[in-house]
């Protein structure tokens, strides 16, 4: 058997499993939370951000994670991490790519009570997101970003992506 048809070892990705079942376990929440809009009269969009914010904060961190551990598993390292984000296309309209922007939405999820640091602001920034002195949700870089990642929010979209990214590093 020739070499170019075996599979280095370091492919086969041992990580789609469990984020598999962390996006499944955040878009059952989301569904739950959404839930409470038809069922109590008070409770609206805003409530629902609120709510909400923090599990899709959750699934960027998860989806960094993916990402991050890929590069690990290809480079055995991730010292070369910031050149694995550009190896993505650039989101169409932007300077950035995709990868880009889930790594630094994952960022200001993980630290947005902190002051935001260089390159996640530089990113942000490229994407027109508003990250500073945030009044209401709708405008913040949070569901903002995760409009220009998928318009529909799904996860399961967002997740799918990361995970061809991660296959199209190995071609």
């Amino acid at each position: 058997m020739s070499n170019s048809k075996l599979t280095h070892w370091r492919r086969n990705d041992f990580r789609i499993n469990s984020l598999h079942m962390i996006i499944e376990g955040l878009d059952k929440s989301i569904k739950e939370l959404e839930k409470n809009i038809e069922a109590i009269h008070w409770y609206d969009g805003d409530w629902f951000m609120e709510e909400t914010e923090p599990i899709y904060g959750l699934a960027l961190v998860a989806f960094q994670n993916y990402i991050i551990g890929s590069i690990a598993d290809i480079e055995g390292s991730t010292k070369a991490k910031l050149n694995y984000y550009k190896k993505d296309q650039i989101k169409a309209g932007y300077n950035h790519t995709t990868i880009e922007l889930i790594i630094s939405l994952a960022n200001y999820a993980k630290h947005k009570d902190e002051i935001v640091l260089e390159n996640t602001a530089k990113v942000l920034d490229s994407f027109n997101l508003k990250y500073k002195d945030v009044t209401y949700l709708d405008d913040g870089p949070i569901f903002q970003g995760i409009t220009i990642l998928n318009e529909d929010w799904s996860l399961f979209e967002i997740k799918d992506y990361v995970t061809a990214w991660r296959e199209s590093l190995w071609a």
